[in-house]
């Protein structure tokens, strides 16, 4: 494990005697229904049923890193060195933002949003592996809910804090925030500069039908990245009255990357030097309001609408210097690619309850996603002689419309407590302008059974999906490198899991341990889909063959071993059958990890 050292200044400007954030108050998205919570100071573990929620406001490592460093402390969740989020090995995760979706958290982008965002703006880390049907069933591993930090009412303060690390990153954040009765204006913005390498090595055996034997390639990559992370964001929240507030936000991410890259192929027919330069930005703004209506305890009505946008441009430009065979010209390419999408979402959410220890949730949820892809291509033996390549260049649209209602109803009989739940999606969507669509039914069910006054059983069901990305579904060749081509699938289908949990739990005072075991079962899953089209030139494609199932157990424990020092320690492990049916053939994998 490498070790990281974080030096951090904070100038912290008062006009009232009060943290500028509340760690014991929580955003109203999350469900804090039968959650468990110790009085006094937060607890460092919360449960409920259908989640555990880690406290990382505490951890000032964290505190001073980014998103994904404060990640890398979660149990069962797993980020590697690009940013690629895995939650008990599935990497099917869907990341949301105090419950809700973000076009920064999907596709390309979230892994250098993670690794540039800073951790001190959230407060918590939800996992939610079987979550109810309440919440999409996207994201066959489960959701990750970052719950960012909450201004206590009454509360007058600012907050600069530069930081400096010694990965050669380094970043400065500003908090404000003002509170008076009826009214809660928040603030941030953030800046983050930090540098990366990486390296790679690739080999490929290919049977050559004419010499009747296989042909050995090698690939070695290098690259050094300079990656910049900046994000303003602004809040207020309103009474309209006693049982009326009206909340807002607005807010614009700006990512940029940097990248030089040398790759060295070698391979008998061929070998090359190529030296490239990429230039990758990702900009988002999104804006939200949202109404929420109390009725009584626990009786309430919340409407959201939020609109987000986010365009990503990347651009390279890579000069390829042959060794072999002798004498080849060397060759220039400008190679472009673009996309903007816009992101739609509208929830109308009821909570009752519908007598003791009884209480009723439906809702309604729509979302829309409209991603343009472009694609550009200029190859010419000089700078001066670049010329477009039809091959290269092309445009691709894709839309998907969500339509979902949802219900679940909770019930306690003693010591035991029940909430199945059932979700129907409709789904359309657009490729190109040709449609398609598909219905889906999801039913959830949580169980709880207390055994004391310290001890509790839980288990849970879900049916969980994971859609293909909209690039998945892109039906053009996009140019990688000279090697590797890569094209999309518009007859994919979205992979369907089954997920059971059994859990037990004990909690004394400010100490909690729990053992889950863990089963899920995926079918239809996509796959890479390889193809050698000759001379050393691979295709990567998808398609809907895989299937898979996964079993395993998570411990997790967290405790004080005295009043400034504390613990937690958690271990997974599973193991993990794939079937990828190459060719159609069945073809099974397995074995065991752990961490």
């Amino acid at each position: 494990m490498k070790s990281r050292y974080h030096l951090s200044a904070s100038l912290i400007v008062l006009a009232a005697c009060v943290p500028a954030f509340a760690q014991a108050q929580d955003k109203p998205a999350t469900d804090k229904s039968n959650e468990v919570v110790v009085t006094g100071k937060p607890s460092e573990v919360r449960t409920a049923p259908d989640r555990l929620s880690f406290n990382i406001a505490n951890d000032l490592q964290a505190q001073n890193g980014t998103v994904a460093d404060a990640l890398r402390a979660v149990p069962g969740v797993e980020v590697d060195l690009e940013g690629r989020v895995s939650l008990r090995g599935d990497p099917g995760v869907t990341i949301l933002v105090d419950g809700r979706p973000s076009a920064m958290m999907n596709g390309e982008s979230r892994a250098t949003v993670l690794q540039s965002m800073p951790a001190n703006q959230i407060e918590r880390v939800e996992v939610i592996t079987n979550p109810s049907a309440a919440m999409s069933p996207e994201g066959s591993g489960g959701v990750i809910n970052l719950v960012t930090k909450q201004a206590r009412p009454g509360a007058r303060s600012g907050t600069i804090r530069p930081t400096l690390a010694s990965r050669q990153s380094a970043g400065l954040n500003l908090n404000g925030v003002l509170s008076k009765p009826g009214l809660t204006l928040t603030g941030d913005a953030g800046y983050r500069r930090l540098r990366t390498e990486q390296g790679s090595n690739q080999q490929r055996s290919r049977y050559d039908t004419l010499s009747n034997s296989f042909i050995d390639s090698r690939q070695e990559s290098l690259a050094r990245n300079t990656i910049s992370f900046a994000n303003v964001r602004v809040g207020a929240d309103y009474d309209l009255d006693k049982k009326n507030r009206l909340s807002t936000e607005l807010g614009y991410r700006d990512g940029q990357i940097d990248t030089k890259r040398v790759d060295t192929f070698t391979s008998p027919a061929s070998a090359y030097l190529r030296s490239s330069d990429t230039e990758m930005s990702n900009r988002s703004a999104a804006g939200r309001v949202s109404w929420r209506h109390t009725i009584g305890q626990d009786h309430e009505l919340v409407a959201d609408v939020e609109i987000d946008r986010t365009k990503m441009v990347r651009d390279i430009d890579a000069v390829t210097t042959p060794s072999l065979p002798a004498g080849a010209a060397a060759s220039y390419e400008r190679i472009g690619n673009a996309v903007v999408r816009r992101e739609y979402e509208a929830k109308l959410d009821y909570k009752r309850p519908m007598g003791e220890g009884q209480s009723l949730n439906i809702g309604y949820q729509y979302d829309l996603s409209q991603n343009d892809f472009r694609a550009t291509g200029l190859r010419g033996t000089s700078w001066t002689t670049l010329a477009p390549v039809a091959a290269l260049n092309n445009r691709f649209k894709f839309q998907q419309a969500i339509h979902a209602v949802y219900g679940t109803f909770k019930f306690d009989v003693g010591k035991f407590e029940l909430q199945p739940g059932l979700r129907l999606e409709q789904v359309d969507y657009d490729v190109d302008a040709v449609g398609d669509g598909y219905f889906r039914v999801y039913p959830t069910l949580h169980a709880g059974y207390e055994i004391s006054a310290k001890q509790k059983l839980r288990g849970s069901y879900s049916r969980r999906i994971q859609r293909p990305s909209a690039q998945d579904f892109y039906p053009y060749r996009l140019y990688i490198d000279p090697q590797n081509l890569r094209q999309g699938n518009p007859a994919l289908r979205p992979e369907t899991t089954d997920s059971f949990e059994l859990a037990w739990q004990m909690r004394d005072g400010g100490t909690f341990y729990s053992v889950t075991g863990f089963y899920r079962k995926s079918r239809g899953g996509v796959t890479d889909v390889v193809t050698d089209l000759g001379g050393g030139v691979f295709l990567t494609s998808r398609a809907n063959l895989a299937t898979s199932q996964r079993a395993g157990a998570e411990l997790i424990a967290n405790g004080k071993l005295s009043k400034t020092l504390s613990y937690n320690a958690s271990a997974t492990v599973y193991w993990n059958e794939i079937d990828p049916r190459t060719a159609g053939i069945s073809v099974r994998r397995s074995g065991t990890s752990g961490t």
